[in-house]
């Protein structure tokens, strides 16, 4: 069976750890790294009746998209929540992990689900980048570029838009002066060599930087390897929150919100409606709590904004902004994340992962 730790490593490789906000909580919140996991259950929301699910199917490992700590704990009150479901998980030995803000950034993350429930086309723009970038530069002989630039994309580097093994080589000579104990891949220890090298340079993402490091100090033929990792502007592909598509067809601001109920099987809300004689193609998707990226979203040139918690506020600023906006629900925005998050989990450990069926 996997244990706790390597299923934390698989959910982090889909939702790494420092694409979440600081003010969030993400991660293991209750259970032992090192215990065996027989199932996993992916949730939304840390419930009663999802712990009770959990029992029903044999799962120990629930991994939700929201935390079930959010705020410091002052104490555990087994009467109230969060106390009562920390307390319970503890007493039946169960796992308690939460993927948030950094499954809202990663790429095939909360939003792009949305967009795809919702039918968006096109190239989709993500409508607020998150995460950092980094310029990994090696030096290696000739012979071994390739060996290392193989490395460098099996490590997540050279990605920029849709293309990958994206790298740039220039010649140069190295020197080097062995000491005793050297056992130099070229030329001889106690003098002084000048070797022909490439300056090899691909782009990587600042939370893949030191496993990208790490795998070319691997595959490199030196015993020392000169290797330099410094911050370039940009973000990570893919990397960001929320989505700007295009419709399969134009509809009037009442279509979309009637597409929106019926493809997400919620009710939804028309809370800002500038132009009800509008036809709408592009749309901007953000999962969850979104009114707070309104201006975002209008500057996008999107015709409409579908998200969720849009309050009375919310709708004057987009009215405002001539932008059409939908509260679709925040569990009704976020829940469609949940099954590509479970096939990719599995994907990655040898233990079932399953969905809840608890749809909030």
């Amino acid at each position: 069976m996997a244990r706790v730790r390597e299923i934390a490593e698989a959910v982090e490789k889909i939702a790494p750890h420092v694409l979440a906000e600081g003010w969030d909580n993400v991660g293991l919140q209750v259970g032992d790294p090192g215990a065996h996991v027989r199932r996993v259950l992916v949730a939304l929301t840390p419930l009663s009746d999802v712990f009770e699910e959990a029992e029903e199917i044999g799962a120990d490992f629930l991994l939700f998209h929201h935390p079930l700590i959010f705020r410091p704990l002052k104490s555990v009150d087994a009467a109230s929540c969060p106390g009562k479901l920390v307390t319970h998980a503890i007493r039946k030995n169960l796992t308690v992990y939460a993927a948030h803000t950094n499954y809202d950034a990663a790429p095939g993350g909360v939003s792009v689900a949305l967009a795809q429930a919702l039918g968006l086309t096109g190239p989709q723009e993500i409508l607020v980048p998150r995460g950092e970038l980094r310029k990994l530069v090696v030096f290696v002989p000739e012979e071994n570029a390739d060996t290392i630039a193989d490395a460098l994309t099996e490590a997540g580097a050279g990605v920029i838009g849709e293309y990958t093994h994206c790298t740039f080589r220039a010649p140069g000579t190295g020197t080097f002066f062995g000491g005793e104990g050297t056992d130099p891949y070229a030329g001889e220890k106690g003098h002084l060599q000048r070797v022909s090298e490439l300056r090899l340079e691909t782009v990587v993402p600042a939370h893949l930087a030191s496993g990208a490091a790490a795998a070319v100090r691997a595959a490199h033929p030196y015993e020392e390897t000169a290797l330099d990792v410094y911050p370039v502007d940009g973000h990570p592909e893919g990397c960001g929150y929320g989505r700007v598509g295009v419709m399969a067809g134009p509809l009037s601001p009442d279509e979309l919100r009637e597409d929106v109920m019926e493809s997400l099987g919620f009710p939804a809300r028309l809370v800002a409606d500038p132009d009800p004689a509008r036809r709408i193609e592009r749309v901007a998707v953000l999962g969850g709590s979104g009114g707070s990226f309104i201006p975002q979203a209008a500057a996008s040139g999107a015709d409409a904004y579908v998200t969720g918690d849009l309050d009375y506020h919310d709708a004057l600023l987009a009215e405002s902004l001539g932008l059409t906006a939908i509260d679709a629900g925040h569990a009704a925005t976020e829940l469609p994340s949940l099954e590509p998050l479970a096939r990719r989990l599995a994907e990655l450990v040898d233990v079932p992962v399953s969905v809840s069926r608890v749809r909030r």
